[in-house]
């Protein structure tokens, strides 16, 4: 009886070829979105320039972690092409790393180690300058703690040749193990809703898709449970307690076949963002959806529950969906605005659901998991006494 009102309700929500278009249209809108907002950021990053005469290991590991960073276009030239570049103004800041670069990190000579072209119309080289300083002073770094190593550990030892060059190596690795997962010179990122102050270049890169998600995932879930509204119009509340299985199988299997909508547009946007590369699938991940959609399913049940007005619920429902999405930092750290909003931010589901996505954590899924369940049977007994 539970899924023949199921169907029955999908049937009734997809009963118009528009209906049908909005599982399509989000996925679409999304996409278009996300590519609109990754142009610009691509067209707003800061320009860079970088020569590398010595094209050696240390130069080329250099040039590949800042190039990774978000917020620079890094392009490697010659260095007529670099003085241009920065002559005419198409790049911001350019860098030459001199032969002899590698040599001269390892034996911790940074003085003029680098030399830096600056465009007149710039103002930005302050923080291109850090990130890349702070890639040197990464290997320099290494190369001084494996340094230390040998003048204290290898001399006592009175290693060969060989065996101080593996020392050295290992030395250089496990110092370098220490700038990750968050590095010791770094310039702070903020991204979304967690509270992480340094993250890695992956999780650095901007992208509109997920909070995006989550908000389609949210509005279509309280456009769908719009049903007890107009069924208590229509006069089927009036009839439900009289019918096969009572109250509590009419207000389920309408719960489920809306939960079932939500499956299919979850399925169709998590695909698609998993296709772009915009959201990585694996366990953690789509437990943390299911949670969060079944969740939106229970809260915007219960709220329909306590409206009687169709155009009260039209208000109600873009009131939450758009001050949790904006509430949430999802879009903007809403952090740096004031505490206030940073607490109410914590408010939010769509704050802790990014977070979980951060951190792959279980914790916090299983808790939207037993919230739902309680929802779910506060709305029941609620609307079957007013049935």
């Amino acid at each position: 009886m539970v899924w023949t009102i199921a169907f029955t309700r999908i049937k009734l929500l997809l009963q118009s070829p528009w209906s049908w278009a909005g599982l399509v249209i989000p996925v679409v809108l999304l996409g278009f979105l996300d590519l609109s907002v990754e142009k610009t950021a691509n067209a707003t990053k800061i320009p860079v320039v970088i020569v590398d005469e010595d094209a050696s290991e240390y130069s080329e590991t250099v040039i590949k972690r800042v190039s990774e960073n978000p917020a620079v276009a890094v392009r490697v030239v010659n260095q007529k092409e670099a003085r241009n570049e920065i002559e005419t103004q198409k790049a911001a800041i350019g860098f030459l790393i001199p032969e002899g670069f590698m040599e001269k990190v390892q034996q911790n000579d940074e003085d003029e180690i680098v030399t830096m072209w600056l465009s007149t119309g710039t103002l930005s080289h302050g923080l291109v300058r850090e990130i890349f300083a702070s890639e040197v002073k990464r290997l320099s770094s290494n190369s001084y703690g494996a340094n230390t190593v040998l003048k204290t550990y290898g001399k006592s030892e009175k290693l060969d040749v060989k065996e101080l060059a593996s020392v050295w190596k290992d030395a250089w690795a496990y110092s370098d193990k220490h700038w990750n997962p968050v590095p010791l010179m770094t310039v702070d990122y903020k991204i979304g809703a967690t509270k992480e102050k340094a993250q890695s270049v992956d999780d650095q890169a901007e992208s509109i898709y997920v909070p995006g998600m989550l908000v389609m995932l949210m509005l279509f879930s309280f456009l769908w449970n719009s049903w007890p509204i107009k069924d208590r119009y229509s006069g089927m509340r009036s009839r439900v307690p009289y019918s096969v299985g009572g109250f509590s199988v009419y207000w389920g299997g309408n719960a489920l076949g809306v939960l079932i909508l939500q499956l299919e547009l979850l399925v169709l946007m998590a695909g698609f963002g998993w296709w772009k590369g915009e959201l990585v699938l694996n366990a953690t991940t789509i437990v943390i959806l299911l949670g969060y959609i079944l969740f939106l399913n229970a809260l915007s049940l219960l709220f329909a529950f306590f409206v009687h007005s169709k155009r009260t619920w039209q208000a109600v429902s873009l009131f939450v969906v758009l001050a949790t999405s904006l509430l949430s930092g999802t879009f903007f750290p809403s952090d740096e605005l004031s505490s206030i909003l940073e607490k109410a931010a914590q408010w939010t589901p769509q704050y802790w659901i990014i977070s979980a996505l951060n951190q792959e954590t279980l914790m916090i899924p299983l808790v939207f998991v037993g919230i739902s369940i309680l929802l779910y049977g506060l709305s029941t007994i609620k609307a079957g006494d007013n049935a």
